[in-house]
């Protein structure tokens, strides 16, 4: 009994707190919705500013690239601007959103220095390819359209980023390079010069007739017209070697006809001697049998 007294005191001070903790609560509500309400316009502003200032730099960087297709500015000057201004603008409009959210812009500066810091402190490397793209664009070892051969890959330059270099192969892969490695590499441009000798040997048995294989060549090299006759061509016996005279064939021709040359040749070549029966040997072993 005296418990259930005690009990039945004690629940109206219990009521008393639960009610205060609720109007605690309550309270913090209250004053948390009073302060989103403050910051609500400028939210919606600023969800609003971040939209448009996507939008308009989109829609500017398709009017640079067209600007840049249209001028007689270099592809891979014109490819590396766009990249770096796409960059700016997006950091442009971060700025201006958070300008929006009132966040005071001595606070954005310091933001943006201590990141700054903090990220060029991290991505040193990443920093050292913006400086490398830097470099190729001014320097210019390669640029879009080449064909170049770095590190033992050899393809045909697509995109010259603020980042990395895009080469694309033969068959089709594609091959990303930092743009450092590149900058400070040994890098082999076949499309420097409008104009590439082709090297060809050809092996010819030492039965067969070797000037008239070597005019059988300069036939087929006097009519071809992919054979640039600026400069003369050399069909020289280079070498006599084990199983072979070997007929050297050194030709000129542009570099986008290389490799249509080079294929119509050992066709060609290939045809000429089997009509006029000059021999094109193989490794052969005599086997002499001692029988004791």
């Amino acid at each position: 009994m005296e418990t259930t007294e005690t009990i039945l005191e004690t629940m109206p001070e219990l009521g008393e707190v639960i009610s205060g903790e609720a109007e605690n609560v309550s309270s913090v509500f209250a004053k948390l919705w009073e302060h989103f309400s403050k910051i609500l316009p400028s939210l919606g502003s600023a969800v609003l500013v971040f939209i448009i200032g996507i939008l308009l730099s989109k829609f500017f960087l398709k009017f640079l690239k067209k600007t840049f297709a249209k001028s007689k500015l270099d592809k891979t000057a014109a490819g590396f601007l766009h990249s770096l201004t796409r960059v700016v603008l997006y950091i442009l409009v971060a700025v201006i959103v958070l300008s929006v959210l009132h966040v005071p812009m001595t606070s954005i500066i310091t933001v943006i220095g201590t990141v700054g810091l903090t990220v060029g402190l991290a991505l040193q490397d990443s920093l050292s390819n913006v400086a490398g793209g830097f470099l190729i664009l001014f320097s210019k070892p390669l640029k879009v359209g080449d064909f170049v051969e770095y590190a033992g890959i050899t393809g045909t330059v697509e995109t010259i980023g603020i980042l990395q270099t895009k080469l694309k192969k033969a068959d089709g892969t594609a091959v990303y390079i930092p743009n450092n490695q590149i900058s400070s590499a040994v890098i082999q441009n076949y499309s420097d010069d409008p104009k590439r000798r082709l090297d060809i040997n050809f092996g010819i048995s030492y039965d067969s007739d070797t000037e008239f294989a070597k005019k059988l060549i300069s036939d087929i090299l006097d009519k071809h017209s992919l054979v640039s006759h600026e400069q003369a061509y050399i069909v020289r016996i280079g070498e006599l070697a084990d199983n072979a005279v070997v007929i050297h064939v050194r030709v000129w021709t542009t570099h986008t006809g290389y490799w249509d040359l080079y294929y119509d040749l050992h066709e060609q070549v290939k045809k000429a001697f089997d009509e006029n029966q000059i021999a094109i040997p193989y490794p052969q072993r005599d086997i002499h049998i001692i029988h004791s």
